[in-house]
């Protein structure tokens, strides 16, 4: 089973890479505070995370910021009433890429700034950034540096509100100082 879940893996990277290779985006820095589309993908597996970033989505909405919000449920969830787009571990084709017409149109969506709110790598949300035609994409560490333009490490021990506040910091403060150059 083990030898068939590494395949499996496999031949998403290599599928991955082949879909992101032509896109063309024109990716560039961004800025929360100059952000005015966001998209949110996040793990919404554990009630705890899904509250705190429905939280964390009401306040950039109370900034003036358009966002949207697509999760993923790591387990055969059937379909309940949520106020967001979502889809589940069911809706992974044979290469355990999202095939819903919700991931389709969140990755289509040319949003300004796209943050991946999870603690660790999961190759579905991976796979929809990396599709995804934002201006700038931000989410935790993983070796495939195609998927995100910032990528934040964080270690096993801390929490999600501890991510956020890390991505927040570096959205907000790593401006770089326009001067000229020493010659």
């Amino acid at each position: 089973m083990q030898l068939f879940e590494q395949m499996r893996t496999r031949i998403h990277h290599y599928l991955l890479q082949k879909e992101t290779s032509p896109l063309g985006v024109l990716r560039s820095s961004m800025y929360l505070d100059n952000a005015n589309s966001i998209g949110i993908l996040f793990d919404s597996t554990e009630q705890a995370d899904r509250e705190m970033i429905l939280e964390y989505a009401e306040r950039l909405k109370e900034k003036g910021k358009k966002v949207k919000l697509l999760a993923f449920f790591n387990n055969k969830l059937k379909s309940e009433n949520f106020a967001f787009d979502h889809f589940n571990r069911q809706q992974l084709d044979w290469a355990l890429r999202p095939q819903t017409r919700e991931a389709i149109d969140f990755w289509e969506q040319p949003f300004d700034l796209l943050l991946c709110l999870s603690r660790k790598s999961m190759l579905p949300l991976d796979y929809i950034a990396a599709r995804s035609k934002a201006r700038f994409r931000v989410g935790p560490f993983t070796e495939k540096t195609f998927c995100y333009d910032l990528m934040i490490e964080q270690s096993d021990k801390k929490d999600l509100k501890a991510f956020i506040q890390q991505i927040e910091f570096y959205m907000k403060n790593m401006r770089p100082k326009l001067e000229a150059a020493a010659v």
